[in-house]
């Protein structure tokens, strides 16, 4: 680890000071799936510069030292938040990083450049690491400094490393309580393994004896394949027999998913344990992408056990059609299709389209929820109709108003 380049916030601008000419960057349109904030962040499919600056891409900055300083998404030159091409702690649109011998932060920083919170109240993580540079625990800090709880219900993880290359991970509440690895997902105390190129491979659910444990679904392992780029390509959901098992999350026992050239996930399908297509507890058998030319989602479909055209279960349409700004930086609409391409009411929000309005200064001022005559309707799930914003001169909304169609607030 290199000598200390500052912990506390107020430090970290001073990365900026730092000649360009030193700094390297590096582009990619995905990021490496991960399972733990045990794992680093990383790049998934490279881009070329000039590629890189006319879609949407992650930036990696490194120092002369080839140490990480920044990441950040960006649609060209414009901040964005990241999309579907991040993964679970990629959380807002840049992270900068500080580094000591013994800790290493990572604070999250907004479109604007102004400090965010991420996971409840978290505005940084705080790793400590042990005599060989390695991860060794992580809590989370608020804008004051004050330790928190993340709205998963962590107060905080920690690692020990086994002899066989595997890795305990325990995480706790405040209390000292065991904390599921995160909401719907019932492993406690995991056993972690990981593959060649130093990707999760397995996950195990084990007690203090490290022996299986199965969850309330059955399940007591994760087996989790990826490629070299470091995509998602399936998982195994398995019992303490090894055999497969419907359980956790999505309640199946097989997933396969599919990319195109970016790294997009284009399909996924789900599977028993027999090997055969299945709905999975989100109301989905198999869904297909595609994207516009920035890489944002432009349709979703889904399709049923025998590969035909069918809906999801849950909100029963068959196409989700979103339209993006001609620079591909602001979400227009969004809207719901039958099999047949016919405008659908959303069976549990009541909706067939949502429009976004935007201010002079690209700041989202306005939702409404439409039928599919495009008429105002109030969702059948809360009754709104409408959400207005409001910003203060730094850009940060103010006021958020929940209005009925007769403009009445809730």
């Amino acid at each position: 680890m290199k000598k200390l380049i500052g912990i506390i916030l107020p430090l970290i601008f001073s990365f900026s000071l730092m000649s360009k000419a030193e700094e390297q960057v590096f582009y990619y349109s995905t990021l490496k799936f991960v399972e733990t904030p045990l794992s680093y962040i990383e790049g998934s499919v490279p881009l070329r510069k000039e590629v890189a600056l006319s879609r949407n891409h992650y930036r990696f900055v490194f120092d002369e030292f080839y140490q990480l300083k920044s990441i950040a998404f960006y649609n060209g030159e414009t901040p964005r938040k990241p999309n579907h091409t991040a993964n679970l702690f990629m959380l807002s649109h840049q992270i900068k990083f500080s580094y000591t011998d013994s800790t290493e932060h990572m604070f999250f920083f907004d479109s604007e450049g102004k400090v965010t919170a991420v996971l409840g109240n978290c505005s940084s993580f705080s790793y400590t690491i042990d005599e060989r540079g390695y991860r060794k625990s992580l809590h989370f800090l608020d804008q004051d400094e004050n330790r928190i709880t993340n709205s998963w219900g962590i107060y905080q993880y920690q690692w020990s490393y086994q002899e066989d290359g595997s890795v305990i991970e325990e995480r706790q509440d405040q209390a000292g309580e065991s904390v599921a690895i995160r909401p719907g997902f019932e492993f406690y105390r995991l056993k972690l393994n990981f593959n060649h190129l130093g990707q999760i491979a397995r996950m195990q659910n084990i007690d203090e004896n490290g022996e299986l444990i199965e969850n309330s679904s059955g399940a007591s392992q994760d087996v989790i394949y990826t490629n070299h780029e470091g995509n998602f390509l399936s998982w195994k959901v398995l019992n303490n027999s090894s055999d497969l098992e419907k359980g956790n999350g999505p309640n199946v026992a097989l997933g396969r998913q599919f990319f195109n050239e970016f790294g997009y996930e284009r399909q996924l399908i789900h599977f028993d344990e027999n090997g055969s297509r299945i709905y999975s507890a989100y109301g989905i058998c198999e869904s297909r992408t595609e994207f516009d030319e920035f890489g944002n989602i432009s349709e979703r479909r889904f399709y049923d056990i025998e590969g035909n055209r069918g809906v999801h279960l849950e909100a029963d349409y068959h196409l989700l059609k979103i339209e993006w700004s001609k620079d591909g930086n602001r979400r227009i609409s969004l809207s719901y299709f039958t099999v047949k391409d016919q405008a659908v009411l959303h069976n549990s929000r009541g909706y067939h389209q949502v429009k976004y309005k935007y201010s002079s200064q690209n700041k989202l001022i306005r939702m409404s929820y439409l039928n599919d005559k495009g008429v105002l309707i109030n969702r059948i799930d809360n009754g709104v109709a409408m959400i207005e914003f409001e910003y203060d001169s730094n850009g940060k909304v103010i006021t958020t108003k929940k209005l009925n169609k007769d403009g009445k607030e809730i």
